[in-house]
């Protein structure tokens, strides 16, 4: 009966091994679907970032009109003609714009669209899907874009509304002049997004969700939302469109199936064959004592035999040999002092283990121990007991095989050092990865930097990241390294932050990297290096660099213009004849002029203090009346949300009050940006408090009720940063740290007190 169990043990192993067989190729499967999917991911996100852009462009202009419009409400079709030109100049593939005033063209462009466009009522005398279009605008007071739809050329248009609102001189609600509205070919927006090629070898299908729920596919085939795609959605004005994209020729199985399977299938059933070969010799063989004492003596294991006293008994040659004695030297030695020192690395007793391995063999049949060679060297051995039995079934001795484990436990112990520095790559690989030490200088970086900048990582290596950086941009890392070493004593996990850097190029060109740079720590908390990740990003930034030229040469022209806003009116009041009520009129126009000057030119300023070149105009400033200057100014916020304003001085004051060394418009600024945000992030009936202190250098607390939300705390003060939705811009932090960084102070945020939001303004002293 024992032999027909013993044959039963190789054909468990072979459906083992033919269980592992299987999962491997499952895990093949689900690797090379990954992989794919990973692939298309990929490729559809660059065509939705071509996609986006190209949108944001198309919406960009709309609003630029808008603000043509807002400013200039009553401009004529010449300088319609000569604003929008030069903007449809830079956006190819708008058909026309046109402005419609309540609602009737009034402006149009290019002049071969005014036959279409002039004089038409958008609610009357339209296409229901532009009413529509029109009346949504209206009811959200935001930009709104139809589907593509078929047009008379034989292509496919979509239409872009932008109402546009007036604020009323003397403040209240904003009055509704009209609305902007583009035609944009559909064709070229997917075309030069890389829709229709550009080596994507994707099948790539768009659609949208109208507003009863009902999903229509615009662009592509219908069957690419059946077969398991890709799925990412691009923002457009009225919600989103859904891109979905499966490979050209479908999903495939992986290459290498044939190769798991039949190779696979014919090494388990070789090995199960193998394994019942051996079963079937062994059990047949004769097992003659002397060939069983040659087997023993040749045997590459230690084995040893201790009797009840652990003294040992019998040992095979290869234990003489491995523990370094000569022949019949162990036999009759104890094994505790010999081979077992007394005590283990722990300091606990080794003599008590061998007790109760001779007292109870099955309870230790296998275990790693620490050993003793003759020499005094210290190995592992794993040893595998068996107790041996009399004639009368009590305990006569045990036998031991031990296996040398020394390297295995080196390896292992390398292993858990080189899987903690293996986590933080397999975690964070995307692009570039590199390795800093303690001075920030070089000890890895990933291939994929080669690729990328052109240096060789013989030539990167050892050298400090500062020598690849450009000035600012290594201005830059320094200090923001400096802050989280200054945060690295903490509990929980090391610090980290995001920057962008510009990196030199081995042809001397730079390229812009997003990188996430951590503290690498042991564990005493003691800084050992710094792991980074980073992601090209330089085609954002030449979009944000243009970006920011065009607005800039926008605000620039608009100075000209306004000069004769803010002078006119002066120069009519002076010519006399005007009753009261004219001069009324007048001051609020050349009052609404000033304001827009101040605008534009603090808006000059912020681009200043971004390129370095601002000069501050520092005088004596009283914090405090700056602050209760701001709370006036917000005062119906603060009113009708009911929010309790609290202003706490923790230092004495000076004579006049708490006084700093500032530019104060631009103080006036930043505590305008920072407490509205504080009275707008508050819940209704919440509280703002504002702590002033000064420990060497001035500092400025703003405290109120709500916590930023966990997405955008590591991005809190860049550009365009927002996270709520009461119409904000992502202007006011980063306007605020700019201007404290411009007069050599700094901010930050505190989130660590749970329901609380703290921001904190240093200035010096």
């Amino acid at each position: 009966m024992s032999r027909r169990i013993t044959y039963l043990i190789p054909l468990i192993v072979g459906l083992a091994l033919g269980a592992a067989l299987f999962l491997e190729y499952s895990s093949e499967q689900e690797r090379h679907s990954r992989g794919q999917r990973l692939e298309v991911f990929h490729k559809l996100s660059i065509f939705r970032a071509k996609l986006e852009d190209r949108l944001d462009a198309r919406r960009r202009l709309g609003e630029a009109v808008r603000s043509l419009l807002v400013a200039a409400p009553r401009s004529g079709q010449a300088d319609f003609e000569a604003f929008v030109s030069g903007l449809m100049e830079r956006t190819p593939g708008v058909r026309s714009v046109v402005a419609a005033r309540e609602n009737s063209v009034t402006l149009v462009y290019p002049p071969e669209s005014r036959e279409k466009w002039s004089g038409r009522n958008l609610l009357t005398d339209v296409p229901v899907q532009v009413r529509e279009l029109v009346l949504r605008a209206m009811a959200h007071r935001t930009s709104q874009m139809t589907l593509p739809a078929p047009d008379a050329r034989g292509g496919e248009t979509l239409v872009l509304a932008v109402p546009v609102y007036l604020q009323p001189p003397g403040g209240g609600s904003s009055r509704y002049w009209g609305v902007v509205m583009e035609e944009v070919d559909v064709e070229p927006l997917f075309r030069d997004s890389g829709a229709d090629g550009d080596g994507l070898s994707l099948n790539v299908a768009v659609r949208s969700q109208d507003q009863g729920g009902r999903e229509t596919v615009f662009r592509g085939r219908e069957t690419v939302f059946d077969d398991l795609p890709v799925s990412v959605n691009v923002a457009v004005p009225e919600g989103h469109w859904q891109l979905g994209a499966v490979p050209e020729g479908g999903w495939t199985s992986t290459p290498n199936s044939g190769n798991i399977l039949y190779g696979g299938g014919f090494l388990v059933l070789l090995a199960t064959g193998l394994l019942l070969a051996t079963v079937h010799f062994l059990l047949k063989g004769a097992k003659e004592r002397e060939r069983y004492r040659h087997l023993v003596q040749n045997a590459k294991s230690i084995i040893l035999r201790i009797d009840t006293a652990g003294t040992i008994t019998f040992c095979n040659e290869y234990a003489e040999r491995f523990f370094g004695y000569g022949p019949g030297q162990l036999v009759g030695n104890p094994l505790v002092g010999t081979l077992i020192p007394k005590q283990s690395e722990e300091g606990k007793s080794l003599k008590r283990h061998i007790h109760r391995l001779l007292h109870d063999p099955s309870g230790n049949l296998f275990n790693e121990i620490l050993n003793t060679r003759k020499n005094g060297e210290m190995v592992w051995v794993a040893w595998a007991n068996e107790a041996v039995l009399d004639r009368d079934g009590c305990l006569s001795e045990i036998l031991c095989v031990g296996t040398d484990v020394t390297d295995r436990r080196l390896m292992e112990e390398a292993l858990k050092q080189s899987e903690r520095q293996y986590r933080l790559l397999a975690e964070n690989v995307t692009d570039i990865i590199m390795g800093l030490d303690a001075g920030r200088r070089f000890t890895y970086v990933s291939p994929s930097d080669e690729t990328l900048r052109g240096f060789m990582r013989h030539d990167v290596l050892s050298r400090p990241i500062t020598d690849f950086l450009a000035p600012q941009s290594a201005r830059v890392f320094d200090e923001a390294m400096d802050r989280l070493v200054e945060r690295m004593g903490g509990e929980g996990k090391p610090p980290s932050t995001i920057m962008d850097l510009e990196f030199q190029c081995a042809d001397e060109t730079t390229v812009w990297l997003e990188t996430r740079f951590g503290l690498l720590l042991n564990e005493e908390r003691e800084l050992i290096g710094m792991q980074g990740v980073g992601r090209d990003i330089s085609d954002r930034k030449r979009a944000e660099a243009l970006r920011e030229d065009v607005e800039r040469m926008a605000r620039h022209d608009l100075k000209t213009p306004l000069g004769a806003v803010v002078g006119l009116p002066q120069e009519v009041k002076d010519q006399g004849g005007l009753n009261p009520t004219q001069v009324v009129m007048l001051d609020t126009i050349q009052e609404a002029g000033d304001s827009m000057l101040q605008l534009i030119n603090r808006s000059l300023e912020l681009y200043k203090m971004e390129s370095g070149s601002y000069k501050l105009r520092k005088d004596i400033v009283d914090v405090l009346r700056v602050v209760e200057f701001v709370k006036s100014e917000l005062r119906n916020l603060i009113r009708d949300k009911g929010i309790s304003v609290g202003i706490q001085v923790e230092t004495e004051l000076d004579e006049d009050g708490f006084m700093v060394l500032a530019d104060e418009p631009l103080l006036k600024s930043m505590l305008s940006n920072l407490l509205l945000n504080a009275f707008q992030a508050s819940p209704p009936g919440g509280s703002v408090s504002v702590v002033l202190c000064r420990n060497g250098a001035a500092r400025i607390s703003i405290r109120n009720s709500g916590e930023v939300p966990m997405a955008v705390r590591e991005t809190f003060f860049d550009r365009y940063t927002t996270a709520s939705n009461n119409g904000g811009t992502g202007i006011g932090t980063y306007s605020a740290r700019l201007i404290a960084r411009t007069h050599g102070g700094d901010i930050g945020l505190d989130t660590s007190v749970p329901g609380e939001t703290t921001v904190t303004v240093t200035l010096p002293a």
